[in-house]
């Protein structure tokens, strides 16, 4: 009966052990997304600025 216990005990460690894994697995793979999100978002608030500049540029009659 022992070594019954001692296994099972071995087979909860490692669910959690893999459950802990998949955990960090999941949260990493989201901040990755969260950052590509974030840099696209980035990327578009600068394009609409710079388009904001050269059309008030052009407005005005001259270019940089």
């Amino acid at each position: 009966m022992s070594n019954f216990a001692e296994t099972l005990t071995e087979v909860k460690t490692d669910i959690m052990h893999a459950s802990i894994s998949l955990d960090n697995e999941t949260k990493e793979r989201s901040q990755k997304e969260d950052a590509a999100r974030m840099l696209k978002a980035r990327r578009a608030i600068e394009q609409h600025l710079e388009q904001k500049r050269l059309d008030r540029v052009i407005a005005n009659g001259w270019d940089d």
